[in-house]
């Protein structure tokens, strides 16, 4: 079965839990298809919207909480410590005294969420502050990404009596999430690549 049809399907047949642990895990790649559904009026948007809040806040504490003692173990390894420290340089560049930026910005890259909780959590800030910000980070995110998904759930809805083959809405759903990935990585390269001295 195709793992867009059977993310569908998981959606639609345990929604709750799906949605919770959809976005404590996977983030996008299941909250898009949620809202897409709730787009054709298959979910409540609401429910969608609130219950992979939840799930990505309670993930991102996790991470928070769990960070230090993850960090103290992967440094037994010098691989690993050797390539940490030179992804915290990196982010101490970046980021330095622009905890919520760089929160806000790690959500919208793929791959980068939990390293950036991580490295918020080694004292960069205190536990209520990291609460307070990814609270509001997690709400921008997910305006954006249940809007777009919402949004391409109305449009294929619209265009039913055109499209009728359910792998277009596939095929759009994909085509989304790999956008979403891929635009902040491409606009964070050419920022990079501008404030490099010439």
């Amino acid at each position: 079965m195709h793992i867009g049809t059977t993310t569908l399907a998981i959606l639609y047949a345990y929604e709750f839990p799906a949605l919770f642990f959809g976005g404590f895990f996977f983030g996008e790649t299941v909250i898009i298809p949620a809202a897409f559904l709730a787009g054709q009026n298959i979910l409540s948007l609401p429910e969608v919207f609130w219950l992979a809040f939840l799930g990505t806040v309670c993930a991102d504490t996790l991470w928070f909480l769990a960070g230090p003692i993850l960090w103290k173990f992967a440094h037994r390894f010098e691989t690993i410590s050797k390539r940490s420290e030179a992804v915290l340089k990196r982010l101490d560049e970046l980021y330095a005294n622009q905890p919520f930026r760089a929160l806000l910005v790690s959500k919208f890259i793929y791959g980068t969420r939990f390293l950036t909780v991580i490295y918020l959590s080694l004292e960069r800030v205190s536990a209520i502050r990291f609460l307070v910000m990814n609270f509001l980070s997690t709400l921008l995110w997910l305006i954006t990404i249940v809007a777009i998904g919402w949004l391409a759930g109305k449009s294929i809805v619209n265009l039913l009596p055109i499209i009728s083959d359910v792998k277009y809405a596939l095929l759009l759903i994909v085509l989304l999430i790999i956008g979403l990935k891929l635009a902040p990585i491409w606009f964070q390269k050419k920022v990079m690549h501008e404030e490099e001295p010439l």
